[in-house]
């Protein structure tokens, strides 16, 4: 049997019997119209870079419909962190007989660290937006919109959820606990609610949102490099570390810009610094708790069952 990972090309999976396979490879490699061809390539390589992490949070029997990638970041983490917001919150949408799995993934596709879900019977409604979004309206009222996601494929979501929501679908294992997206441990890939210090079945450690967030009150960019975001922690520490430097230690030092002459500090100084600082900081840290909010990040790895070591990144 050809497998995901032996295929060369998507075209020799489709003869394959699906009820051997957890994908559904006649609905995922499906296309209409200009450029289908060149779709189905990229989802097919995208699901290879997804398979080995997909295969461990799939549950027995369940298999996959469909699949695409949007990017789950907000309006306001796009204007305070711009191009990173998006990166960040970049994450592969999964589409199984259960659930939608909403996978983090990189800029090259790859899977990271955080992982949630939602169930169909949550969903109320799918739509596109004007702007470009997928919209995604949940029966508690809230909506998760996706940006970044080709238009042919929200309209195949739309239409293919239409009838998939009308008829409950069928529940994930917290479809009827919730009515909303939960976030999975990143260890276990089990559901849990709320945010607790670890994972109650495999007792791996789960990253605190207020530890990130009173870190980049410290200094912005802690938060971010105790989340893992390493890049965007640089970035942030060498434009604070650039302000810091012109408004606080230059001016202590005494060291007035080239061809000026050295001016005293006034209060009037110090309280434009404070409020630049503090807002800089503020800020920092709003976002950042904001970052930590999208799903359970992976803190200490989890203990031995029964002298057996759980499944783990």
């Amino acid at each position: 049997m050809i497998t995901l990972q032996t295929a060369r090309r998507y075209e020799d999976l489709l003869g394959e019997d699906v009820a051997m396979s957890s994908y559904d490879y006649a609905t995922l490699f499906e296309g209409k119209g200009w450029f289908a061809r060149r779709r189905a390539k990229a989802r097919f390589k995208l699901l290879q870079k997804l398979d080995a992490k997909l295969t461990r949070v799939l549950h027995p029997e369940e298999r996959v419909y469909f699949v695409s990638v949007g990017s789950l970041s907000s309006s306001v983490e796009q204007f305070f962190a711009g191009w990173a917001a998006y990166c960040i919150n970049l994450r592969a949408l999964i589409f199984t007989t259960e659930r939608v799995i909403l996978m983090q993934v990189g800029g090259n596709k790859k899977p990271r660290e955080l992982v949630s879900e939602l169930s169909y019977t949550s969903i109320r409604e799918v739509k596109a937006t004007w702007s470009g979004f997928c919209e995604v309206v949940l029966a508690n009222g809230k909506k998760h919109r996706f940006s970044g996601m080709p238009k042919v494929d929200r309209k195949f979501l739309r239409d293919f959820l239409k009838d998939v929501v009308a008829g409950g679908g069928k529940a994930g294992s917290l479809g009827r606990k919730s009515d909303g997206l939960v976030h999975l441990c990143p260890h276990c890939f089990t559901g849990v609610p709320a945010w607790p210090v670890s994972c109650g079945d495999c007792g791996g450690g789960i990253k605190s949102a207020r530890t990130a967030a009173l870190l980049s009150l410290v200094f912005p960019g802690l938060g971010d490099c105790y989340l893992g975001h390493r890049g965007l922690a640089v970035m942030e520490m060498v434009g604070t570390g650039f302000l810091w430097l012109v408004f606080v230690v230059l001016p202590l030092l005494g060291v007035a810009p080239e061809g000026e002459a050295e001016a005293p500090i006034d209060d009037a100084h110090w309280i434009v610094t404070a409020v630049i600082l503090g807002a800089t900081h503020l800020i920092d840290s709003a976002v950042t708790h904001c970052f930590a909010r999208k799903g359970h990040h992976p803190g200490k790895p989890p203990l031995a069952v029964a002298g057996a070591p759980v499944r783990s990144m």
